[in-house]
């Protein structure tokens, strides 16, 4: 079923017409896409996984200050990681203002807080939107394409488990490693195992 079916969609698409640019805007819908195509599959509802899909990055764009700022004001708890990388706030931050905004589930509200990182317990929502986050087929780099091809051929477990281990190998590439991630691929590795 289309993103457009959704019931709030259009209020959704309406917010984030005015704090992303068009570029970013076209993700979320292809994220929301993408994972509305698989929800069912994992036992997800469709309109919480194109609300999750479309809002996951609502404060995506928004400034290193404005979000540290962001977090501080919502009493949101900022790790030594992201200060020195305040983009990983921006699931958190978003998060925290969907709730207020939009009276997002339970359940969206912990896939977006946790779409970046992931951690231990998430659910099959906030799994399905890291996957998707990942993957959504306008991804070009071969990773996105690779755990496209695993989800198809290998189902959602296998593919998720491919897309946990290739984001800890990106964070450690780079100078600020989320400590949540490694710890979301060691959880994922038990259950999937």
């Amino acid at each position: 079923m289309p993103v457009a079916r959704a019931a709030c969609a259009r209020l959704y698409l309406a917010r984030l017409r005015e704090v992303l640019p068009e570029k970013r805007l076209s993700h979320c819908i292809f994220t929301a896409e993408y994972l509305s195509s698989y929800a069912e599959s994992i036992g997800v509802e469709h309109d919480e996984a194109v609300a999750a899909g479309l809002l996951h990055d609502l404060c995506r764009d928004m400034g290193k200050s404005d979000l540290l700022a962001a977090a501080r004001a919502l009493r949101l708890p900022v790790s030594d990681e992201a200060l020195k990388k305040p983009v990983l706030l921006h699931g958190p931050v978003a998060a925290e203002r969907c709730r207020s905004e939009f009276g997002i589930s339970d359940d969206v509200y912990e896939a977006i807080y946790w779409h970046t990182t992931g951690c231990p317990g998430l659910g099959p929502l906030g799994q399905g939107l890291c996957f998707a986050d990942f993957a959504e087929p306008m991804r070009k780099f071969p990773e996105a394409a690779e755990a496209r091809d695993i989800l198809r051929k290998s189902g959602f477990a296998a593919a998720m488990l491919y897309v946990a281990e290739k984001e800890v190998e990106f964070s450690k590439k780079h100078e600020v490693a989320d400590p949540n991630s490694m710890a979301f691929y060691l959880w994922l590795k038990r259950e999937k195992a």
